[in-house]
């Protein structure tokens, strides 16, 4: 009769599990501190200082007398064109002004304005038709650009500054 030692067996089992355990449970801890530290270390970035520029689909076209810009908000976030975060870019002729937009106030969804060219601090100008006038929203705080509108002049337009 053959006798095993079966007691060396069961020991050796034993011993075959523990470092696995224990590099399982460094494991865990180092990503629990790592989980930790970055949420200290990156908390100022949940706060509302670092939002993106606002969503909106924004349709921008002369009106139909030619001495105004309209603004429509068909949806999205509402555009406050009364704080200094929003501006209006106008190009013109290889020129780039920005407009004295806060006549526009608070734009929501829904909504249309119109902005006076003649009000908006343009220089006096002249423009025939055939000519094209790129208008762009930008949000200044992120850099983003919120509605780009190529638009071509039908009539003649003559901007006077008031």
């Amino acid at each position: 009769m053959t006798v095993r030692n079966i007691s060396a067996l069961k020991g050796s089992d034993e011993r075959g599990i523990a470092p696995v355990i224990g590099i399982a449970v460094t494991i865990a801890i180092v990503f629990i501190l790592a989980g930790l530290v970055s949420s200290v270390f990156f908390e100022g970035y949940s706060a509302s200082t670092h939002k993106g520029a606002p969503a909106a689909k924004l349709q921008v076209f002369f009106t139909d007398d030619g001495s105004s810009l309209a603004f429509e908000h068909s949806g999205g976030d509402p555009l406050f064109f009364d704080r200094s975060s929003l501006s209006v870019i106008m190009d013109i002729n290889d020129s780039s002004y920005t407009l004295n937009d806060t006549a526009l106030g608070t734009l929501e969804t829904g909504g249309c304005r119109a902005l006076s060219l003649n009000k908006s601090g343009l220089p006096a100008m002249e423009l025939v038709p055939g000519d094209l006038v790129s208008v762009k929203v930008v949000d200044l705080e992120s850099g983003g650009l919120i509605a780009k509108r190529e638009l071509e002049v039908k009539e003649k337009m003559v901007i006077v500054p008031e």
